[in-house]
């Protein structure tokens, strides 16, 4: 009886999932014991995506996982001050008040753009910063002579775009939009679910503020180490190499003081789903090795 006690004890310290619904507007599981790694989900996806990665970050370290406010189920918050300024000062305020060391962030898509400018603003803040398939400035990767200027109409029609189109037309466009992000059948559903569950309003105003943000220059403040991911293979059928997105993000992490990129071989977006032993193995190294 005392051997069960024990473990159910150590099970509740290891294990913890709780609500900061009055505190921040995003959810966090901890899991493990260790030095701090907070992970943030991408655009309309749920912390869930980490659990293959945190299976074994676990071990070693306490994984603060979080699900963004509207997206999977999240309650949204208000959009009139805007999204992203919002959440960071938020990931911010979290970092100072509930930690005692120094954590490291890991952000896949919009949560690797999260992670990138609370490094920028911060520089002192974090230990090291990882980024999982995300850009200083996401137009420019996609269109050579993108300013935030001359992108704007297109982020406007973006967004409408989205709050505009029908539920049995999103759900369809979504479906198909998962298929070049993800790569297993069961994982593409995954997805395309916390999409269908996050509110359509947060989903195009974030969308908007990446489109319509360049980080480039402020990321000469970050100091720390930096592991980037990138990925090609899901735009593979539209005339996109490896060697394009290698180039590309060396040229959007020009600035960068202590930047390292890997581009993965085969996986789409969601890069900790689709090679997870190599984007494990990568992560590992990086974060356990100190100067």
């Amino acid at each position: 009886m005392r051997k069960l006690a024990i473990l159910l004890i150590i099970f509740f310290y290891q294990t913890t999932t709780y609500s900061q619904s009055e505190k921040y507007s995003f959810n966090v599981e901890i899991k493990g014991k260790g030095n701090p790694i907070i992970l943030i989900p991408g655009l309309a996806s749920s912390g869930k995506v980490w659990k293959e990665t945190t299976d074994t970050l676990e071990k070693k370290y306490e994984c603060h996982i979080l699900t963004l406010a509207g997206f999977a189920n999240q309650k949204a918050i208000s959009l009139e001050k805007g999204y992203l300024s919002v959440i960071k000062k938020e990931i911010t305020k979290y970092i100072l008040n509930e930690l005692n060391q120094k954590p490291i962030l890991i952000g896949h898509s919009l949560g690797g753009f999260l992670s990138l400018s609370i490094a920028s603003s911060q520089p002192t803040l974090l230990r090291k910063i990882i980024i999982v398939d995300s850009y200083p400035f996401y137009s420019l990767a996609f269109n050579s002579n993108a300013t935030i200027e001359n992108v704007i109409p297109q982020a406007k029609m973006m967004k409408e775009m989205v709050l505009s189109t029908s539920d049995s037309l999103f759900v369809q466009q979504q479906r198909k939009t998962m298929t070049t992000m993800v790569t297993d059948s069961v994982n593409i559903k995954t997805a395309t679910e916390w999409s269908l569950q996050s509110d359509r309003k947060t989903v195009a105003q974030a969308m908007y503020e990446i489109m319509t943000t360049d980080l480039r220059n402020d990321i000469e403040k970050v100091k720390i180490p930096m592991l980037v991911f990138g990925s090609w293979y899901g735009a593979k059928d539209y005339g996109i190499t490896k060697e394009i997105v290698q180039k590309n993000y060396e040229n959007q992490f020009l600035k960068a003081k202590n930047c390292k990129i890997e581009v993965a071989k085969t996986a789409k977006h969601f890069i900790m789903w689709d090679e997870p032993k190599w984007f494990i193995s990568l992560v590992k190294s990086f974060i356990d090795y100190e100067k």
